[in-house]
């Protein structure tokens, strides 16, 4: 009774064997001849330089090949014909470089790309084109390396809205750094008041030094000299009051150059000025002058500059009131 289920499990069993042997027969042929030949594979490693960056960074690339140096005498290096459907371009290849290895080939090419896309990318793959002495292809093998970048994208993938700007953060600036530069800026206004302080009290013991009778006697002279020349008797009274009103508030200290003639009288009064009455037609004259339209002549412009002279002249010997 269990006759045909064993025919049935031998006739699976020379089948078997069958194709065991359609399998093996390819191997037994060909491996003793490729044994024979003596052939040996290139050896090829791969180095990537940053292996992370942003969109459109460059990598450098440095592949370095070694081989058997009897079999090959010229090595080149070709990207595939996929690296357009890649992230990576090809910006740069230099010329391949070699180094002594003894009873060992050695090639090193360095390339450069320009990666795009994003996330984990890996590198494209390339060929190793061997050549004889004769310069004769003699294979080509085809390297996926498994060397990959991480290509980080420039913004937020996720971010589908603009985001608000946010102000610039102000610098935190140690207050042991700011202590010697406030302190020599302090020790700087310190010393620029200083100086202006000691220029000032140059200036005023220079300017007491000045005896304002005989600034205002050489102005008289000269006031003189140019009414002679034919200046208008008007303004001869215009600057005539100017010199006296200088000489007054230099000599006695009042202000005298910007107040009116009534408060120079006031003060003159306070200090009882020898010759304060002469003082007084001289400054009236001229504010009728100026201000009432008053038209004296040469003569009497000439004989106001001599009573000014006088009264000057007098006052000179004078010291000046204390205040």
């Amino acid at each position: 009774m269990n006759t045909k289920p064993e025919r049935k499990t031998a006739g699976h069993r020379t089948r078997r064997l069958i194709y065991l042997l359609l399998v093996l027969l390819p191997i037994a042929i060909f491996y003793p001849q490729s044994r024979a030949e003596g052939k040996t594979q290139p050896i090829v490693t791969v180095q990537v330089t940053p292996d992370s960056l942003l969109v459109g960074d460059r990598v450098h690339c440095i592949i370095d090949v070694r081989h058997a140096p009897s079999e090959v005498s010229a090595l080149e290096i070709a990207p595939s014909d996929t690296l357009s459907e890649r992230s990576f371009e090809l910006i740069s290849r230099k010329q391949p470089s070699s180094s002594p290895i003894p009873g060992i080939g050695h090639e090193t090419y360095q390339l450069e790309f320009a990666v795009f896309g994003s996330g984990r990318q890996l590198l494209p793959p390339f060929f190793v084109v061997m050549r004889n002495s004769e310069g004769k292809e003699t294979e080509r093998i085809s390297f996926k390396p498994s060397t990959s970048v991480f290509v980080q994208a420039l913004t937020d993938t996720s971010m589908h809205d603009l985001r608000p700007i946010k102000p610039p953060l102000k610098p935190s600036i140690p207050t042991l750094l700011l202590m010697p530069i406030m302190l020599g800026a302090i020790g700087a206004a310190l010393m620029v008041l200083l100086l202006l302080f000691i220029l000032k009290r140059t200036v005023s013991k220079s300017a007491e030094k000045i005896d304002p009778g005989h600034v205002a006697q050489r102005k008289l002279r000269k006031l003189g000299s140019r009414l002679s020349a034919g200046m208008p008797p008007p303004e001869c009274y215009e600057e005539l009051s100017n010199i006296m009103r200088s000489f007054l508030e230099h000599h006695y200290r009042i202000r005298a150059l910007e107040a009116v003639t009534q408060e120079i009288e006031r003060d003159l009064k306070k200090l009882g000025v020898a010759g304060f009455e002469s003082i007084m037609n001289l400054l009236k004259q001229a504010d009728l002058v100026k201000f009432a339209d008053s038209r004296p002549d040469v003569e009497e412009s000439r004989q106001s500059l001599h009573k000014a002279t006088e009264v000057i002249r007098s006052t000179r010997i004078t010291s000046p009131p204390e205040e």
